[in-house]
């Protein structure tokens, strides 16, 4: 038996179709807001980019700067030059050994000093963090002077005390005559200037860690590092990588604590980084090309750093609301 098919309503009966949604406007007020930030930021950043970039392909020295003689194009003669010379890589081996222990010296006491804000008393953790917003506060420039008397070959009162304490042969000890207690003083003296913030937003990130895990585990024997693997750092591990990150990129751009403290000593090639040795030759040898050239270079590499870095520190943050959602 065949089954036909009902009939169709008349078209009179049909109902109409939906009408498509009116599609929103943009409003364009927020873009006519952002435009001047957007213009100032362009104007800054931008343009002297795009001349660093030229210059970098030109031999540009004094006679081109000052004398009005026109820049050679040289292609990539310069960064031929910058990746054939020696200073390069002993300036970035320098470099990288500066921010690994730097950043992990950084690190490692920010947590120490955020743990021990959390374990005292109102009032000391008060004075405290006053203390560390001092010192934060303080610009490099106007701190070298107070370091570098402290450390002054005759009249430093450092020298003065690990004398009469045994510690150093001589009281008129020069730290920058060897590299090794040199760089020991500019690291000591950056993560100094750069322990406030990692301390207070290690101090913040702490507080918000939930309180009944931290028991909970207690309860289920688990001592003090125990607690802090298992709990406390997966709960602060997006604030530390992104600390960290921003560690390594304001020490890899340190300038003020080398520069004014590597003229103490000889060997001063000795104290030099990619910045430092860029600087030399841009401002010292007046060769403004090789010197943008290795300027270049070096905002590639924080360039590719960085999007690995925050790349990493997105996957992170997912992963931690992942296991957040799921429980």
């Amino acid at each position: 038996m065949t089954v036909s098919a009902p009939p169709a309503p008349p078209a009179a009966q049909r109902t109409p179709p939906a009408p498509a949604a009116p599609r929103r406007r943009r409003p364009i007020a927020p873009y006519l807001m952002v435009a001047p930030l957007v213009l100032v930021l362009a104007g800054v950043l931008l343009v002297p980019l795009v001349r660093l970039i030229v210059v970098s392909f030109q031999k540009y020295g004094l006679d081109q700067l000052v004398g009005g003689r026109p820049s050679e194009w040289v292609g990539l003669d310069n960064y031929g030059e910058v990746l054939a010379a020696e200073e390069f890589w002993s300036s970035l081996w320098h470099t990288v050994r500066f921010l690994v222990i730097a950043v992990g010296l950084t690190i490692g006491l920010g947590l120490l000093l955020a743990h021990l804000l959390a374990k005292v008393s109102r009032s000391v953790r008060v004075i405290m963090l006053l203390a560390m917003v001092m010192v934060w506060a303080m610009p490099p420039i106007i701190a070298m002077p107070m370091w570098r008397w402290l450390i002054d070959q005759r009249f430093g009162v450092l020298n003065y005390t690990l004398f009469h304490a045994g510690v150093l042969p001589t009281r008129s000890f020069n730290w920058f005559s060897s590299p090794v207690t040199g760089w020991t003083v500019i690291c000591a003296i950056v993560v100094w200037g750069a322990l406030p913030f990692v301390v207070i937003s290690l101090h913040a990130a702490l507080t918000a860690v939930p309180g009944e895990l931290v028991e909970a585990a207690r309860l289920d024997g688990a001592g003090a590092w125990r607690v802090f693997t298992a709990v406390t750092f997966p709960a602060i591990k997006p604030t530390v990588l992104i600390i960290t990150v921003l560690s390594i990129i304001w020490d890899y751009r340190v300038f003020a604590q080398i520069w004014l403290l590597r003229d103490i000593g000889a060997n001063k090639d000795t104290y030099y980084t990619i910045g430092i040795w860029s600087y030399v030759e841009s401002f010292s040898n007046k060769n403004f090309g090789l010197g943008a050239a290795i300027s270049l270079i070096s905002v590639v590499l924080l360039g590719a750093f960085s999007i690995f870095a925050v790349r990493s520190v997105l996957r992170t943050a997912q992963a931690a609301d992942a296991e957040a959602d799921a429980r």
